[in-house]
């Protein structure tokens, strides 16, 4: 009795189970997501992608999932858009500085990509399915899991040659994704440097003081606020009088006398008064020599800076005007912790404004407009990127008789670069912050590669017997391969710089535990000089990468 109750119980929550699929996904999820940060000896995690798809490959076995289609290509496409609009910015700065050899080296490495996988295909008799997850595996870009489905179910073979390509996908990916990351990590932290002579560590600042890269500076203002004994001389000037007698570096915001406040450029000090100041650092020590004030803290109540960007009507002197007004003026570029200097201000540049601007509105409004806040979010431009990449992703040609389209993955991404650079040029509109799409960027792609690993599931014990260890061989070569042949390339006969080869491989690789590995190694500023040599290359190797499954799954078919 107690058997038959138990067993009831179990078909109960199968059913359950199997009957709300957005329930089971988002438990495996959340399994995935716990499994995937634990750190493997403490330093390698499998991270939240791979570990969602063993859970719903495990999980799966308990019934037959649908796949929602529409869920994951939905969120597969903020993936890839959140992609593209993280790195846009940086691609035109990158191209500047190293020129088209990084362009020439991630082209490079797509073709000895595709080479060395086609031989190897050929040789072990390589059918679609495995072949597609066996790139999207060892070269550890997920993307391609998606645009070689779509491809799959486009080819004209019968439902059930279909399903075992669907279901081999997954299972080769997961089996090749260890080592495509592991593997990878230790060739270009540990061996590549080693071939090309240099470290890391020192190399990264060496090239970053070359080449003027530098970690983001500090906000360089200062505001501190002091209370006026009776004998400060202070007493008796009013707030304007004190900003014309520090020659406007320095600008008093407010006085608080008891619980009122005021910043009325007429008021008079007077003893007891708290001045809450602004001004640059080096300007406060004429502060300091003053007799009978006293540092105290700050009220929460003192104005706040606000960002402001430069309108084509910008003119030098109007600066002055907001000087002379009470407003303090913070010209290094709050976005990217440039310096600027007075004379040098172009339209659509960012300067930092704090005080009570509403006695400058006529002023403000010629110079430009007020930047978005930080936390804004642009629905409207998210909404836009997903629409026009569905659009753009209708776009293809025809390989072997089999449709080979852009897709909607490669199309966002595409859509992301675009309008992320758009924004980039007008920041006085509402962007998206790089908290929302770091969470597409995490979530999306977990989804989608959820969605997959539920719908394979029951074919996946099946899948690994048929796949072989022969998998694990090819999958390695292609993952480390490419980016020995292409570092000779580099090194040889484009006579790149070393780190700067180092960065384009790890671009064209998409493998993002190597860029966190490389980037700590090479320090804050040679980070930043690493980070600038790989952001082309990144982005051809997610375009490309993700267009080399449907290859050969059109090729191979």
């Amino acid at each position: 009795m107690r058997d038959k109750k138990e067993i009831l119980m179990v078909d109960t929550i199968i059913h359950f189970m199997v009957h709300n699929q957005v329930f089971t996904l988002f438990i495996c999820m959340a399994l995935g997501f716990a499994i995937g940060d634990y750190k493997i000896g403490g330093r390698f995690s499998i991270g939240a992608t791979v570990a969602t798809l063993v859970v719903t490959l495990i999980v799966g076995q308990i019934g037959a999932f649908p796949r929602d289609e529409m869920l994951g290509t939905i969120f597969f496409g903020a993936f890839m858009f959140s992609v593209g609009y993280r790195i846009g910015p940086q691609m035109m700065t990158s191209l500047k500085i190293f020129g088209s050899r990084i362009l020439i080296i991630s082209i490079f490495w797509l073709v000895a990509a595709f080479l060395v996988s086609w031989g190897l295909f050929v040789v072990f008799h390589i059918g679609p399915g495995v072949a597609s997850g066996i790139i999207a595996g060892s070269l550890t870009q997920s993307s391609t899991v998606a645009s070689s489905l779509r491809t799959i179910g486009a080819l004209p073979v019968s439902s059930a040659v279909r399903s075992t390509y669907e279901a081999q996908l997954p299972v080769a990916y997961a089996l090749t994704y260890v080592f495509g990351t592991l593997g990878v990590i230790i060739f270009l932290r540990d061996i590549a440097p080693k071939l090309l002579g240099i470290k890391v560590s020192t190399r990264g600042p060496l090239m970053a003081r070359k080449y003027h890269f530098h970690a983001k500076n500090p906000n360089p203002t200062w505001r501190r606020t002091y209370r006026l004994n009776a004998d400060s001389p202070l007493v008796g000037k009013t707030i304007g009088g004190f900003n014309k007698w520090s020659h406007y570096r320095l600008i008093a915001l407010v006085a608080f006398h008891g619980d009122e406040m005021t910043d009325h450029l007429e008021y008079k000090l007077q003893p007891g008064d708290l001045i809450t100041v602004i001004g640059y650092a080096i300007h406060f020590d004429r502060m300091h020599g003053i007799k009978g004030i006293n540092e105290v803290l700050t009220p929460t109540k003192a104005p706040r800076e606000r960002k402001f960007v430069l309108g084509k009507n910008f003119k030098p002197t109007q600066l002055a005007h907001l000087r002379q007004h009470g407003v303090f003026i913070n010209i290094q570029d709050p976005d990217t912790g440039n310096e600027q200097l007075f004379n040098q201000l172009r339209p659509g540049d960012v300067i930092s404004l704090t005080g009570n601007t509403s006695r400058t509105s006529a002023i403000l409004k010629k110079m430009g407009r007020w930047h978005t806040s930080a936390l804004a979010i642009n629905y409207s431009l998210f909404s836009l990127g997903i629409a026009g990449a569905s659009l753009l992703g209708i776009l293809g040609v025809k390989l072997n008789g089999i449709p080979l389209q852009l897709g909607n993955g490669v199309a966002a991404l595409l859509m992301g670069l675009a309008l992320s650079t758009w924004i980039s040029r007008h920041r006085d509109h509402d962007s998206i912050p790089p908290t929302v799409t770091a969470f597409f960027q995490n979530l999306g792609l977990t989804l989608f590669v959820g969605t997959v690993g539920l719908q394979s599931a029951q074919a996946f014990t099946g899948a690994i017997k048929s796949l072989g260890i022969g998998v694990l061989f090819i999958g390695a070569v292609i993952a480390i391969a490419p980016h020995l042949l292409t570092l000779l390339f580099g090194r040889y006969v484009l006579h790149m710089e070393p780190l700067a080869l180092i960065g384009g491989l790890t671009g064209s690789g998409t493998c993002a535990a190597v860029m966190t590995e490389i980037a700590d190694q090479a320090g804050s500023e040679g980070g930043a000089y690493f980070a600038a040599a790989l952001t082309p290359a990144y982005i051809m190797g997610n375009v490309g990468i993700t267009l080399l499954g449907p290859i050969f799954v059109a090729l191979l078919a």
